[in-house]
C-alpha cells in the first residue's frame, strides 16, 4: 500500500493476517473488492488518509502492511 502514489486508487485483495484490528477494518465496509483512493500521506512515515465510498479514514503505515491491494491503472 505504500508504494501507491496520492491520487491512485487500488482494489482491496485481502489482509496478510487475521486480527482484531483487521476485523475491525472489515467492519468498517473495508472488505475484499472495496475500491480504495489515496488521498494524502503525512511526511516522515506519518498515516495516511484514504477514501472509500463516501467514508475516510487515517491508517498508520504500519496497519496498511497488513491491508493487500491492486492497483488500479
Amino acid at each position: 500500500m505504500n508504494e501507491i502514489p496520492v491520487g491512485s486508487s487500488a482494489t482491496i485483495v485481502g489482509y496478510t493476517i487475521h486480527n482484531a484490528f483487521t476485523e475491525r477494518l472489515r467492519e468498517f465496509g473495508l472488505i475484499e473488492g472495496t475500491i480504495i483512493k489515496l488521498l494524502r500521506k503525512a511526511p516522515w512515515n506519518g498515516p495516511i488518509e484514504v477514501q472509500y465510498g463516501h467514508s475516510q479514514i487515517v491508517l498508520r503505515p504500519d496497519e496498511l502492511t497488513n491491508i493487500q491491494v491492486k492497483r488500479m491503472m
